[in-house]
């Protein structure tokens, strides 16, 4: 068969793997739906659902928030995960937020862990920020509607 095949086609979203390759730089905000891999420089916010993978040529310096952070290259920062895995030539420099934390000999861990639970009451405090923000734009809008509703009619 040609290029569009039945064979070459992408099998499904939730396989889905993207890929930060080595010699690639990103500053910013990242947000991933399925599986993330990390094979050169981020700093910044990371938020993926699945799983984030740092190799052994990766950077990370943030802050991640994911279910499973596999850390074979170096990471420095804060971490949101409920599985967190360190390998043997993983390096982490910063706080963990995990009740299930594995370290394989050889990997490094320098800084402090707190239970999984604090880093739900995190992603609770931005879920009322976004809440609170969403009522302002309610009332903000509620305000405009009276504004026009009050308004003389020719």
């Amino acid at each position: 068969m040609g290029i569009f095949g039945g064979q070459n086609r992408v099998k499904s979203q939730s396989a889905a793997t993207t890929l930060i390759a080595e010699g690639c730089t990103i500053n910013g905000n990242i947000q991933v739906a399925n599986r993330l891999q990390i094979d050169g420089h981020v700093e910044g916010q990371i938020e993926v659902i699945n799983q984030i993978k740092i190799s052994a040529s990766g950077k990370v310096s943030g802050e991640i928030t994911t279910e499973r952070l596999i850390i074979n290259g170096h990471f420095e920062g804060t971490c949101y995960a409920n599985y967190v895995e360190i390998l043997s030539s993983g390096d982490v420099v910063g706080t963990i937020y995990s009740d299930n934390l594995s370290i394989e000999a050889g990997g490094k861990f320098v800084g402090n862990t707190k239970p999984a639970k604090t880093a739900a009451s995190k992603q609770e405090i931005e879920g009322l920020a976004q809440t609170k923000h969403s009522k302002q734009e309610t009332k903000d809008i509620d305000k405009k509607v009276s504004l026009i509703s009050n308004s003389p009619s020719s």
